[in-house]
Order: C-alpha cells, then structure tokens, then sequence
C-alpha cells in the first residue's frame, strides 16, 4: 500500500479526466472521465453550468476511490486544471448567478474591438496579447452591457478550475498562468494593475487572489471532504490552466523545447521569459497565456480540428472500416491509419483544410470551412483520409513556423518537440508530422497530458518534490522518437504551399459564403 497519493483533475470542454498516482508515480487507480453538456442557448454562445463541474468532479473523486488501491486518508493533495478562460460570475458564497462563458464563446466581438480600439495602447503594456472576443476582459464588457444586473450583484468572477477550488476550501483564488488571461493582469510585474483596472472602471475586489499554482491554498472543508468521501487534511493546489499543466506535463522547460498537445484540436506552445518589458516578443496571431513557472509565458498556436477531423472521415466515409475493426476486434483509427500509409505522400494531390468548425491560429476565422481541393475521377477514400492527416500536420506546421518566428528561433535550434494525446498512438502521422515540420517529434508513453501535469503540481503541494522540474523528471517516460526524413519534407513541401495558397485565396469566400447561407435561412 502506498504512503500518500497525488489527484489531478482536469476539466476540459467536454468533460473532466481524473488521475491518481502514488509519490513513486505509479497509477494506482484506473483514470476516470466524466462528460458534461455545453450549453448553447444562442449562436456564438457557448455555455457550461458551474453544478455539472462540481457533481462531475464529486462523481469522479468516487469513482478513484471505489476503484483505487488507498484508502481516503492517504490522498495528500489534489491539483485542478481546466479550461480557459471561462467567465463565471458568483456570489459571496460561491452561488454562481449565471452558467460560465467558455473560451468558445464568441459574443463579446464588439466588445473586444472597442477594448482594442480605446485602450489597446494602456493594455498592451501590461499585457501584449491581443484581445480577443473569447478574453475575459471582452465577456466582461459584454456582461456589463447585457447583464448588468448580474454584473452589479456579482461578488467575485471565477473561472472553471478557481470555481472548484473555492468550492473545496471556501477561498477565492487563482493562479498566475490563469490571471494572465485577464487583461488587467500585469505580466511583467506579476500582479493585477491597479493603475489600469481604475482607467477601465473595474473593481480588482471582484477578482480571487494570485497564487502560484503549486502553492497550497488550503485544505479540503468539512463539508466537501464529507459529499467527496476524502479527507479533511487533503491539500488543494491553487491549480493552472490545462495548456499549462499539458506543456508542464511534456517536460519544457527552456524557449528551445516545444509541447504539441492534440485531441479533437491541437496546439503547439513554446516558452518565452516576461521577466524583462523590453526583450518580450510576440505575435498576434498566436494566443499567450502564463506557464507553471510564473517567470514564462507560452506564446501558443491553436488549432481546431486536428483528432476531430479525422473522426469526422470515420463518421462519414468510414463506415466498413469501423465493421471491419470491431470483428477484427481492433480501433478502426488504427485500421485509417493504416490506410493513410497505402497512399502516396502527397495524397495524389489532394490538398485538405481542415476547419470543420472554423478556426483559431493564425486565421482566427468562425466562418472558415473544411475543404478538399484536387479531387479527381480516380482520387480514392485512402487518399482522402492520407489528405486529411496532411492538411492537419499543415495546420501545426503553419503555427510552429509563426512561433518560431515570434521568439527569433530556427527550426534547426529546436530541440524537440514533445507531443501528447490521442493521435500521438498512430506512428504514421507522428511520422508525417515530423517529415512536415523538420523537426524531432519525442512521444511521451505517458499520455494523460493535462491531469498528469496536476499530479505533479500536487506533489510539489505535498512537499513530495522540491520543484516542478523533480517532479516531471520523475515523472517523464520517454516512449519513441521521430526524426524528419528530408526526402520526404521535399515532397510534403509542395502541397503545403498549395494548402497556404488556398487558406489565403479562401479567406474572403468563407465569410461571404456563410453570408448567404445564413441569408438563405431567413
């Protein structure tokens, strides 16, 4: 039996994953996962109930219990990640007044021009990112001009994982890389900027103390350790966004390593230091937020649709691959992978973009449609499914070489990249993603991503370990490496100037076809 256990949570879009390990980080429970809706009550809205966070949590605790090798007084820490940033407006004691607004949520467009337009100057010096409608700073605005009612009884605006935090300790709170995605939140100096809050007329009372994110801000309250079924001495972290805990959990460390996290979307993250105004570089084309360590920030690419394309190709052409995997009892997207290597590089010209559901970096574009561009009478399904692997790792390549650019960094002077998440297990497209890029690509054999990264945040809380860095390094498993084929980066390159091509010439036909088609439906 082990001495202590370490809980990451993680909560994502769709749901919230749950890890147990012991201080020697061997699992000691199977992972747990529990979805919960998004809410959309209107177009561009995009909503979560504070209440489905904390039952799917509580449900999630159980479920490591019930099936864990420990026993409840054991638990020496837990650490929450989630999803950001995430707009949710409570009251004195934590009752939220309205559902959160997600990172998806796109309301706030006006408002974040107006921010852009009539202080843009003033925020940029206290934080370079541009602002964007999906911030916090915007849904801000637009709650104080929609719903200010709610905005005026508001006592303190939460996000996800500071919800859940003040729910186990009764203590309103938020880490550093979290608070970098507040506007008002001085990156530089590492602290909210009382001298701009005052200019844009908010009330920093309304907002949770900075942590950072290892640092213990409380034990569990005698209430949630009794709905949870743990321990009162377990200590809570304050907790960090997930691209954080994702990047941490790959082990970066230095402006010369990168992190690829890839689900249904992707992103691509590379640290800079925000110790020094001056020597800061962005772009805006790519989103920054805070890391673990309070001295970086990660300059980010985000993708879409990277796992969620190739789903959608399952759903829709796919249907006797799926037959054929369960009788064969195995993963149909073992058996798609396996046809994209039937395929020439190339896909016999078949160029894929892959924005089913618009896209972030470096378009930013809601409006961006997927596209299959050089079919033929001849083109065949392995081809399209080897186009939609491609047109992804076009994608990433598009966001490195932008993040690449932005820090003053070649290709040839990254070390690694370090990729987690569910298409890392497909070695043809880890293979392909390196030929495309240039670049190693190191799979972790630790794919928990974003939740491993709480455990080892946790066990800094407990003491366990004495920094970050022990605990990755303890926890790192190093699984295979990829290393580019420069044959086969010449051959990628000619449809990846194709694929840039069509993104730039398609750009003003997205917007204008939406146009019709939404004027079509009135």
């Amino acid at each position: 039996m082990c001495d202590k256990i370490l809980m990451g949570f993680d909560f994502g879009t769709n749901g919230v994953k749950a890890l147990a390990y012991s201080t020697s980080m061997e699992r000691v429970a199977i992972s747990a996962y529990k979805s919960y809706p998004v809410v959309t009550p209107y177009k561009n809205q995009a909503e979560h109930n504070p209440k489905d966070w904390w039952n799917a949590f509580v449900w999630c605790v159980g479920k490591l219990l019930a099936e864990g090798t420990f026993q409840k007084d054991q638990v020496a820490a837990l650490c929450i990640s989630s999803h950001t940033p995430t707009l949710t407006p409570v009251r004195e004691d934590g009752e939220p007044l309205m559902n959160g607004m997600i990172w998806a949520d796109g309301r706030a467009v006006e408002e974040s021009l107006e921010l852009r337009r009539d202080y843009g100057n003033e925020i940029a010096s206290v934080n370079p990112a541009l602002i964007r409608p999906y911030h916090i700073i915007s849904k801000l605005f637009w709650l104080k001009k929609h719903k200010r009612e709610i905005y005026n009884r508001t006592a303190m605006f939460l996000d996800c994982s500071n919800y859940i935090t003040y729910r186990l300790t009764s203590r309103f709170t938020i880490d550093r890389s979290m608070a970098t995605n507040y506007h008002f939140y001085n990156i530089f100096e590492k602290k909210w900027d009382e001298r701009l809050a005052k200019k844009l007329q908010i009330n920093l009372r309304q907002f949770p103390e900075v942590c950072d994110c290892h640092e213990a801000i409380g034990c569990i309250t005698k209430e949630s350790a009794e709905e949870l079924g743990l321990s009162e001495h377990t200590l809570v972290a304050a907790g960090a966004s997930d691209t954080a805990m994702a990047a941490l959990s790959a082990g970066i460390f230095n402006r010369y390593q990168m992190a690829y996290s890839c689900g249904t979307g992707s992103s691509v993250v590379m640290l800079q230091k925000c110790t020094e105004r001056e020597q800061y570089k962005t772009d805006s084309r790519l989103i920054t937020i805070g890391y673990a360590d309070k001295d970086y920030m990660m300059n980010i690419g985000v993708m879409s649709n990277t796992g969620g394309a190739f789903k959608w190709m399952k759903e829709a052409v796919c249907d006797m691959e799926t037959l054929c995997a369960v009788t064969l009892h195995r993963d149909v997207f073992t058996v798609m992978s396996d046809y994209v290597t039937e395929a020439p590089i190339g896909a016999n010209g078949i160029v894929f973009l892959p924005y089913l559901a618009g896209e972030l970096s470096p378009i930013y574009n809601p409006n961006a449609r997927g596209v299959f561009f050089g079919l033929s009478g001849t083109s065949t399904k392995k081809e399209m499914l080897r186009a939609v692997m491609e047109g992804t790792c076009y994608a990433v390549r598009q966001n490195v070489d932008i993040v690449l650019d932005a820090q003053e960094v070649r290709p040839n002077e990254v070390q690694e990249i370090v990729a987690t998440g569910g298409p890392c297990k497909s070695s043809a497209w880890m293979q392909m993603l390196s030929d495309i890029l240039g670049i190693p690509v190191t799979i972790q054999e630790n794919t928990e991503g974003a939740a491993m990264g709480d455990v080892v945040v946790a066990g800094c809380t407990a003491g366990v370990f004495s920094s970050l860095k022990e605990g990755v390094e303890k926890m790192k498993t190093i699984g295979r490496t990829y290393l580019p084929d420069s044959g086969a980066q010449r051959e990628y390159e000619i449809n990846y100037q194709t694929f840039c091509e069509l993104q730039k010439c398609l750009l003003p036909c997205f917007d204008s076809h939406i146009q019709r088609q939404e004027s079509r439906q009135k």
